[in-house]
């Protein structure tokens, strides 16, 4: 989709003056949308060198993502103006830049490492020691509770869990210090403990109230960042969270910077992970309160791109129980002509061995008329673990190779390691290792190396040049010679250590800003060979190893919140009853939205399982809807794949 196939309200929003939210439902075409408003800054010199655009995302594939769009449409000196990355990242980046700046009782010389969230056996031995030492000044309970003037009760600290824990850091303030809660002291504590570490250890909320405490304490470093940054892009604003949108408040509020926000509050699905209550009325408040005569305005999008009309039907239904008085959404193309319960329908199988035949009968069904394994979404609510060990030997036996994104594999999930900026260069310069002649993975590895060097081509040709040559060297040299002969962990272990010497670790390292500093890098490039290693056992080829790797013919099982931001033909949505979904009663907004967020991925068919004698009084209102919307039941013995 290019400039001409935007609606009109997405077209005022790539040309608007003023800071601008957007609120666009699925498939609306959100990051088409940042991209080219920022090739439109960029090529009408309304962002002009030096100044730059920064574009925050949620999510490291979205980032990745608006940058490879920016890469396509830009001369290469514009793309390399925009600066894309996760909040995670620009938090820490500041911090790694800035780490002397922290005012006192926070400076400290000693380096930090990006630290875990708590267990719950390791938060109550917290817990018990904050209780303990309340009245001792020199541990970091006591000192916290002096800093507060108040001293809480042992019985207020034991009162709270584990999850409110977690969750009060998006409350705690640093400057002016502001304990509005127990948990958010114990958040103090627990900040305080990690300071006083031999080794300090970081959580990415921890680090990104530590890089407002900067901002805000030191204001040459404010208006350094505001003089880099003309425009402020930040996507899926939905789920910003109380740690973000303070950071970015600090930075950006009341200045000149132009700030496009865009989100769908009917996807809103991080609720637990600290998302904002009301994102969008905050930013109104914020950012719009001076309205068209300042060019700020608010814009709703409804056209849908991905889905086909009958499965647009269906998300308008579950959009009226979220957003009753926005407009329904417009599909962009018809549905296919096929009957309704081949499009979406409610699959009931009598058991788990049943179910699972029924989904391996489908799924190989579909592979054979034609459809890519990469383009069929399984998605679960919880615990992808669990289906994968219950499903992946059934589709093996239909021949589906199943492969769980969100599988831990050496400290980063399958998912995240993919889009991580070392994993992606370094895999490319393993495969260019595998072909006689490089093609596209060749010019991808030259042009990883030129940026690293901080090359334009225009500007420097022989240096480009001679990187060029180098490669062709390293290829020569180092290039399998058998690419199709079985090959060994240790040996694809080997020939990973040959691609970073090639590249230079710590020219590696300066990929990406969450790399600067802390253990995080070694983490990536641990998981990194762990997983091609993994890719390597049990006789098979380089190439084999390699496809393994990137998932090739590989069927994507991942929870709703990992898909977010992605599409598929066919969605699975496995499990629609209670037991999945037993949270729902405790937050129904938030169910509403995850369950509108799996079925909006879907862009030709959607069917959603569930075994007899699993309940559904629950999520008694998602049925509702589905009925209200038309979507029946179908018997799984009923129930096949094909065209």
């Amino acid at each position: 989709m290019g400039i001409e196939g935007l609606e009109d309200g997405a077209l005022e929003a790539v040309r608007a003056t003023g800071n601008t939210l957007v609120t666009a439902g699925p498939g609306a075409g959100k990051t088409e949308l940042l991209g080219q408003r920022g090739v439109f800054l960029l090529q009408t010199g309304a962002c002009a060198y030096p100044r730059r655009l920064l574009a925050i995302s949620f999510k490291r594939d979205a980032a990745r993502n608006l940058r490879e769009r920016f890469q396509r449409r830009c001369k290469r000196e514009q793309a390399g103006l925009l600066d894309s990355m996760t909040f995670d990242a620009f938090a820490k980046l500041l911090l790694d830049r800035f780490w002397r700046a922290l005012p006192e009782p926070w400076n400290t010389t000693k380096p930090y490492r990006i630290g875990r969230f708590l267990n719950r056996n390791e938060f109550s031995d917290f817990l018990r020691t904050t209780a303990g030492t309340l009245s001792d000044n020199t541990q970091p309970a006591g000192w916290s509770a002096s800093a507060i003037g108040k001293l809480p009760t042992s019985a207020q600290v034991h009162g709270v869990s584990l999850d409110s824990f977690n969750l009060a850091i998006h409350e705690l303030v640093l400057h002016p210090l502001m304990v509005p809660n127990i948990g958010s002291f114990l958040q103090l504590v627990y900040l305080r403990s990690a300071f006083t570490a031999n080794t300090v250890l970081l959580t990415f909320p921890m680090i990104g109230r530590l890089a407002q405490l900067i901002v805000e304490t030191n204001p040459q470093i404010k208006a350094a960042i505001l003089a880099t940054y003309g425009h402020l892009f930040m996507d899926e604003f939905q789920d910003t969270t109380g740690v973000q949108y303070g950071l970015m408040k600090s930075i950006f509020g009341g200045s000149e910077t132009v700030i496009t926000a865009v989100g769908d509050d009917k996807q809103k699905i991080m609720g637990w992970a600290g998302a904002q209550k009301d994102s969008f009325g905050v930013f109104k408040m914020d950012f719009l309160a001076q309205g068209g005569s300042a060019g700020q305005k608010h814009i709703t999008l409804s056209l849908n791109y991905r889905s086909n009309a009958r499965i647009v039907e269906i998300l308008n239904t579950l959009k009226r129980r979220l957003a009753p008085t926005e407009p329904d959404f417009r599909a962009a193309r018809p549905a296919p002509a096929l009957p309704p319960e081949k499009i979406c329908a409610v699959i009931l199988s009598p058991d788990v061995a049943t179910e699972a035949e029924a989904l391996g009968s489908f799924l190989a069904a579909e592979l054979q008329s034609g459809m890519s394994p990469r383009n069929i979404g399984l998605l679960v609510r919880q615990k992808a673990a669990d289906w994968e060990t219950s499903l992946a030997p059934v589709l093996a036996k239909h021949g589906v190779i199943l492969r769980n994104e969100d599988r831990d594999v050496g400290g980063a999930s399958i998912q995240d390691l993919m889009t991580e900026p070392y994993a992606v260069t370094v895999m490319d310069g393993f495969e260019l290792l595998l072909r006689e002649r490089g093609g596209a993975v060749w010019v991808r590895v030259l042009e990883a190396f030129s940026d690293m060097e901080g090359l334009v081509s225009d500007e420097d040709p022989e240096r480009i040049q001679e990187i060029a040559e180098k490669l062709d060297a390293f290829h020569a040299e180092n290039r399998v010679k058998s690419p199709g002969s079985v090959v060994t962990p240790a040996e694809v272990g080997t020939l990973l250590t040959d691609v970073e010497s090639f590249f230079g670790i710590s020219a590696l390292k300066v990929g990406a800003p969450q790399y600067q500093q802390g253990d995080f890098f070694n983490s990536v490039r641990a998981a990194t060979k762990a997983f091609l290693q993994e890719c390597a056992t049990g006789n098979v080829t380089w190439h084999e190893a390699l496809s393994r790797y990137r998932g090739e013919g590989q069927a994507p099982l991942m929870t709703i919140t990992k898909s977010k931001g992605l599409e598929y033909d066919v969605v699975l949505l496995l499990g629609l009853d209670d037991q999945q979904w037993w949270s729902f009663k405790n937050n129904p907004d938030e169910g509403h939205s995850t369950f509108f967020v799996a079925a909006s991925r879907a862009r030709e068919r959607l069917f959603m399982t569930i075994r007899q004698g699993q309940g559904t009084a629950k999520i008694s209102e998602i049925y509702k809807l589905l009925e209200e919307a038309g979507v029946k039941g179908l018997r799984s013995e009923n129930w096949s794949g094909g065209k």
